[in-house]
């Protein structure tokens, strides 16, 4: 395996464990089909990424990195849902061109994890309402869906968090990268 993969397989390896405890949380917390009660979608998954679309140090291996975790996610969560594609794509494009700084502080990973979260939520949410899957009303998606998953995802967070920087990731991304080819 030559050098430059292996930062790429280390992010495919921490996704997968990521995904792994995503599933074994939502286990625990309530789903429910009918939509009467709180659901709670937890996100662990997706706040690793946040940080980790960083880590590779040029932007086709970020895309490569985002695709590939986006079809599994959809394979895994979305089935023929595969908008989870263009949202993680849409991370990425955010990290490395709009806020590619590798160092995020802690308020920084808050606020980009809770942005990526409630983007997708209401990406799927218009989604599924457009295609007449659900007919939950705005409100009550919001308090229902919304608001409890961010909740939940709010207080894992800052353990994500520490996980990812117990991980000492460091890469020199070069900003000017895409500019030279």
């Amino acid at each position: 395996m030559s050098s430059q993969n292996k930062p790429l397989v280390r992010n495919f390896i921490i996704m997968l464990i990521c995904f792994i405890v995503d599933s074994t949380i939502a286990y625990f917390l309530p789903l429910n089909l009918d939509k009467s009660s709180i659901t709670v979608v937890p996100s662990i998954a997706l706040m690793m990424f946040v940080p980790l679309s960083m880590t590779l140090p040029d932007a086709p291996s970020r895309f490569f990195f985002a695709t590939v975790s986006g079809v599994f996610y959809t394979l895994v969560y979305g089935r023929e849902l595969s908008i989870y594609v263009l949202i993680f794509l849409g991370i990425t494009f955010v990290r490395s061109y709009i806020y590619h700084s590798d160092n995020l502080s802690l308020g920084e990973f808050l606020f980009l994890c809770m942005l990526a979260i409630t983007a997708k939520e209401v990406i799927v949410y218009i989604m599924l309402l457009s295609a007449k899957i659900t007919h939950m009303a705005i409100l009550t998606f919001a308090l229902k869906r919304l608001l409890p998953t961010l909740g939940v995802n709010l207080l894992l967070s800052p353990i994500v968090y520490l996980i990812f920087k117990s991980f000492h990731i460091k890469v020199d991304i070069n900003p000017y990268d895409d500019l030279e080819n």
